[in-house]
């Protein structure tokens, strides 16, 4: 059951792309023959990485993220408190 007194990262919105200020301890996920992901060795995703949230994390406190055309999973309290900005107009 999801703990609704957490953020959640994952929700209908188009907008789910973070860029980290600050780097970010990150577990890569990895196939496993079982049909269960596995974890690789922990990495530090660096500052000013534009991240992308995908799905739930491995337990409440972390999410799933894609980087580089890779997943991780990260903690929810690692993850800056704003999103990416979007562009709002196009430039001519």
């Amino acid at each position: 059951m999801r703990n609704l007194n957490t953020l959640s990262l994952i929700d209908d919105s188009a907008e789910r792309t973070y860029l980290i200020p600050d780097d970010i301890p990150a577990m890569e996920v990895i196939p496993a023959t079982s049909g269960q992901p596995g974890l690789g060795p922990i990495l530090r995703i660096p500052n000013g990485a534009e991240i992308e949230c995908c799905d739930e994390g491995f337990n409440e406190k972390t999410v799933k993220v894609r980087w580089q055309g890779k997943f991780y999973f990260v903690f929810r309290e690692d993850l800056p408190t704003q999103r990416k900005p979007t562009a709002k107009y196009a430039c001519c």
